[in-house]
């Protein structure tokens, strides 16, 4: 008897270690499986396959959403393909089968052009990003990598990275915001979204910097990354760690508009530094008069003034 029940028990682990093998090797909307290093694939499928026998109309949900299918969207006023809001709708039970179609399982595409499936997989990541559910971390990363440089996908990739904002994700955010790397601006724009310090520093060092794409995406991560408001919504809890990341903003900021001259940056730092709101930008700006030329000065002075009022509440 208790061989007969070895030997059943050995043919479950053989026909399941089978199936996850078969699952493992399935291709999804934005990779294969095989893309995922091998114990990150165990895993998802795993969690995929306990999730589905749990809530398999969790899964029937995030197949059947509309907003990115022709006849849907053109029905609305402004035609554009969109499901971020419907998997958003649809709450945490919904990360399984999201990850599952980003990287196991394609979800139907048929009868959909590029920008259609396009707007999938970007409504998928940044639903997933939403979540910030750590496990989802190796599946951003895989996507953020994959993805065509300058598209839609790559940016969703990296903010729903910098949402997330592990140790890996902004290792690999911080990596590829550096001067020279092809993912350099979606990687900016994930900085923005990574409310740590480390991320406010590189930032801010971007910022200030002579590459003025590059620049530009800085200051206005900087903007997001130190908003007061979004500091607000985290809580009490949060507000410690929110003054360090500000005050780096808001004196990046300040160090921004000392480097770039051009009226439109000035203007594009000038709102940003309202959004952060801290009063360490008053410090900033006083410290930069002392050894800035004369034009500059000026600047700063009328930079001073608008920002004063709300910053010294």
């Amino acid at each position: 008897m208790m061989r007969f029940t070895k030997t059943l028990a050995a043919a479950a682990m053989a026909a399941a270690t089978a199936l996850l093998a078969g699952s493992a090797w399935a291709d999804g909307l934005l990779m294969k499986g095989t893309d995922l290093p091998e114990a990150a694939r165990a895993r998802l499928v795993k969690e995929v396959a306990e999730a589905k026998a749990q809530h398999p109309e969790a899964f029937a949900a995030v197949r059947g959403v509309r907003g990115h299918r022709p006849e849907v969207y053109r029905t609305f006023r402004n035609p554009v393909p969109m499901v971020e809001r419907e998997l958003r709708g649809l709450g945490p039970s919904a990360l399984w089968p999201m990850l599952e179609a980003i990287a196991l399982e394609k979800p139907p595409t048929d009868g959909l052009s590029s920008r259609d499936t396009e707007a999938l997989a970007a409504g998928l990541l940044a639903a997933v990003g939403s979540l910030r559910d750590a496990r989802s971390g190796p599946v951003l990363r895989v996507a953020f990598e994959r993805s065509a440089a300058g598209s839609r996908v790559e940016r969703a990739a990296a903010e729903a990275m910098g949402r997330l904002c592990g140790d890996a994700e902004l290792s690999t955010l911080v990596a590829r915001s550096a001067a020279g790397q092809e993912r350099r601006l979606a990687a900016i724009g994930g900085l923005g979204e990574c409310k740590r310090t480390e991320s406010a520093k590189q930032l801010a060092q971007i910022a200030a910097g002579s590459e003025e794409a590059a620049a530009e995406a800085a200051i206005g991560a900087l903007g997001r990354v130190g908003s007061s408001w979004a500091w607000q919504a985290l809580g009490r809890e949060a507000e410690a760690q929110g003054e360090a990341v500000r005050s780096i903003a808001a004196r990046g900021l300040v160090d921004a508009f000392v480097a770039h001259r051009r009226a439109e940056a000035r203007a594009e730092v000038q709102k940003a530094i309202l959004l952060v709101e801290h009063p360490a930008a008053l410090d900033a700006i006083d410290r930069a008069r002392g050894r800035a030329d004369q034009e500059t000065v000026i600047a700063l002075d009328a930079l001073r003034a608008r920002v004063a009022p709300k910053l010294s509440r």
